[in-house]
């Protein structure tokens, strides 16, 4: 790809960075949508453990100038997954925004910690939030 490509397509490795994981988010919801929540989240999470190194370093690489920006855009894309995953559900818009917050939240700071806690201490902190629905 050359230079001029790439600032065609992003606007910077800000953006680049923030476009690959929103790919990886959408593609995880197609890959464990028919699946329970738990199990769903579950495999996220040791989806970013097996690949910490790629997580930590956008997230070192990022939180200096641009967090606000690709926390926002991140938070989006889960938000937005969310809802289509629990769209027949009891939940309201304003319960998922919560869920994806608090998610996201401990996702963060795991990763700002080099992921250093196991998968499983991750998990079971944001397990009660979680939605019970579907088998897979």
């Amino acid at each position: 790809m050359s230079r001029g490509v790439f600032y065609n397509t992003y606007t910077g490795l800000t953006d680049l960075f923030c476009k690959s994981i929103q790919a990886e988010i959408k593609t995880h919801f197609r890959e464990y949508g028919d699946c329970q929540s738990n199990k769903l989240i579950f495999a996220f999470l040791r989806q970013i453990g097996n690949d910490r190194l790629f997580y930590t370093n956008i997230y070192r690489l990022t939180r200096k100038k641009h967090t606000t920006h690709i926390c926002n855009q991140i938070n989006r894309t889960l938000f937005t997954e969310m809802q289509k995953y629990l769209f027949n559900s009891d939940y309201s818009n304003k319960h998922i925004k919560s869920m994806t917050n608090i998610l996201l939240a401990h996702i963060t700071n795991w990763i700002d910690h080099g992921c250093d806690a196991h998968v499983l201490d991750v998990y079971t902190d944001v397990a009660i939030i979680l939605p019970k629905q579907k088998d897979c």
